[in-house]
């Protein structure tokens, strides 16, 4: 398995951060794995709420889904998903930091056959990725007026 967490202080509300976060359909400007996402449930985001992901992670275009399965309003959403052999679990953490927001990432990976195979060799490059991530979050919402 892989367990790797990020964070960082957004110079943005914390309402703001959530917001933006948590509606994964802004996920392709700041996470560089994603293509595209749509939200594939009714109402509001929140505990239940699915998503469908184009993603492009390593090697080639493949499909994932997602699904909210913790939300606790402007402080965690948790969303468990399906990339093919890979399970992977991201659990967002909002904090309120001196009119900004600390946000932690953190990303923990199963994965199945060749694939579980392979998780110890790809601990490196998730890490730095997911750092990647949370630097192009910070990047994006101080940079510009994000859509709450």
């Amino acid at each position: 398995m892989i367990n790797r967490s990020d964070s960082t202080t957004i110079d943005r509300p914390l309402e703001v951060v959530f917001a933006f976060v948590t509606d994964t359909a802004n996920d392709p400007a700041w996470h560089t794995d994603i293509l595209e996402a749509r939200k594939t449930s009714d109402g509001p985001i929140g505990t239940g709420t699915t998503w469908h992901q184009r993603i492009k992670p390593f090697m080639g275009v493949s499909e994932a889904t997602a699904e909210v399965v913790a939300f606790e309003p402007h402080r965690k959403e948790v969303l468990r998903g399906v990339a093919g052999p890979m399970q992977p679990t991201l659990t967002y953490l909002f904090e309120p930091a001196d009119g900004g927001t600390t946000f932690t990432r953190r990303i923990q990976i199963e994965a199945s056959g060749l694939m579980g195979l392979m998780l110890p060799l790809m601990r490196p490059m998730i890490g730095k990725r997911n750092a990647g991530f949370v630097a192009n979050l910070k990047r994006v919402l101080e940079q510009e007026a994000p859509r709450a």
